[in-house]
């Protein structure tokens, strides 16, 4: 379905284009034996009591208080149990079909819990806490009232491949022949000077794009691409940095 994202250019002048998501078909499907399609089907895989901690405090005993190699040997201990017979089928319930259901959170001992209080990590380049706060709820800000500006800044593919990992990609659309031209010259401009351009929200187009309510935050990049008198223009989406370890001199 397509959606719609309104671009501000370089030199202030507007469009309202559409945007869709790049998913394609796979090429290659699986069907049984006799040509026909498959049906997957939700199964209970196992309970609380048959979760790997579960079995190892009934058959092995509790854990104690220093870990690491103790938990090692109480595991190898467990698979001796596995192999001899089926504690970790339960015979009522495993294979059984599930039909509709909902996620449930768990403490450590797989009991379920009612009141929650969701925390964000931020993580260094060395993967070392660096803050932890309540995750922030972000609206989308791509709409007619928060324009999306071109920074008319051109960074070349292959230096922006060694800062950014995509995650996500939109192809972006004309809906009549005004957008057309629009988009098509900054594809043909992308397009030969092997680059991509930096867009955003907020007055001067730093901010990044939140594409629905309660989404995350998103730098976005145009990549174009020209055949003749056709174009493609592509929007990639990073959340990602590419950033090397600090090198350890001790």
């Amino acid at each position: 379905m397509a959606r719609f994202i309104h671009f501000v250019d370089d030199q202030q002048r507007d469009a309202e284009v559409t945007f869709t998501s790049l998913n394609p078909k796979p090429k290659v499907r699986l069907v049984l034996p006799n040509g026909s399609e498959p049906v997957n089907f939700r199964v209970i895989k196992g309970t609380a009591d048959t979760a790997v901690e579960a079995l190892c405090d009934r058959l092995v005993g509790p854990a104690k208080p220093k870990k690491d190699a103790a938990d090692l040997m109480r595991e190898i201990e467990l698979a001796d149990h596995l192999i001899k017979g089926d504690p970790e089928v339960d015979l009522e319930l495993h294979g059984k079909f599930i039909s509709d259901s909902a996620r449930v959170f768990v403490d450590q001992e797989s009991k379920p819990v009612f009141h929650l209080k969701q925390r964000e990590q931020i993580f260094d380049a060395q993967g070392e806490l660096v803050e932890e706060r309540t995750p922030k709820v972000f609206l989308a800000n791509i709409s007619e009232t928060d324009m999306v500006r071109w920074s008319g800044k051109m960074i070349p593919k292959k230096d922006l491949a060694k800062q950014v990992l995509f995650t996500k990609k939109y192809q972006v659309k004309h809906i009549n022949g005004l957008t057309f031209s629009f988009l098509y010259d900054l594809a043909k401009t992308l397009d030969e000077k092997q680059a991509l351009m930096p867009v955003g929200t907020g007055s001067k187009g730093n901010q990044p794009l939140v594409m629905s309510d309660g989404g995350k935050p998103y730098r976005a990049f145009l990549e174009g691409r020209v055949r003749g008198e056709a174009y493609c223009l592509l929007m990639h989406l990073t959340d990602q940095e590419l950033k090397a370890p600090k090198e350890n001199k001790s």
